[in-house]
């Protein structure tokens, strides 16, 4: 359990990082090149990767449902769509709302057991701790400081 927890508390810095240096990389090269770049070099790095440590066998990939396929197409949403919402948002909102998001459908998952998965029963509890997070995001934003030049440009891009 505690090496789940550990691979978790990383996983959620790794997106943090990953999604501020990609919406940096986008304001100069533009969000599809980005994410074409971004998709490109993970491509290597999961090949070499997958050469040294060999985890799995790519021959029985036959075995694998269709469906499951598409995960790739998504992981392209993922990083276009939350590369996107933390230049709109900035990265605190942004992450927010992806955490949100995320949980609301993992538990739909749960509840519902989508993908072959168990169900487990929607909890009460579950329901308050996704709308404390609903809450935290505005307070986020409410206390959100931002430099003043930043205020004239919001402006600017608000009135054009």
């Amino acid at each position: 359990m505690v090496i789940g927890i550990v691979c978790a508390v990383l996983a959620g810095m790794l997106i943090s990082l990953q999604t501020v240096l990609n919406a940096r990389m986008s304001d100069a090269f533009g969000a599809w090149a980005t994410t074409t770049l971004v998709f490109f070099v993970g491509f290597i790095g999961a090949s070499v990767t997958y050469v040294l440590f060999r985890g799995g066998t790519i021959g029985q990939i036959q075995n694998v449902s269709p469906l499951y396929w598409f995960g790739g197409l998504v992981g392209v949403g993922v990083v276009f769509c939350v590369m996107r919402g933390i230049q709109l948002l900035g990265p605190s909102v942004a992450i927010s709302v992806v955490l949100i998001s995320q949980l609301s459908f993992a538990l739909a998952v749960d509840t519902f057991g989508w993908f072959g998965l168990p169900q487990i029963d929607l909890s009460f509890g579950q329901l308050v701790g996704l709308a404390v997070m609903v809450c935290g995001i505005f307070v986020l934003k409410r206390y959100q400081v931002v430099a003043p030049e930043q205020q004239a440009k919001d402006q600017i891009e608000r009135v054009s």
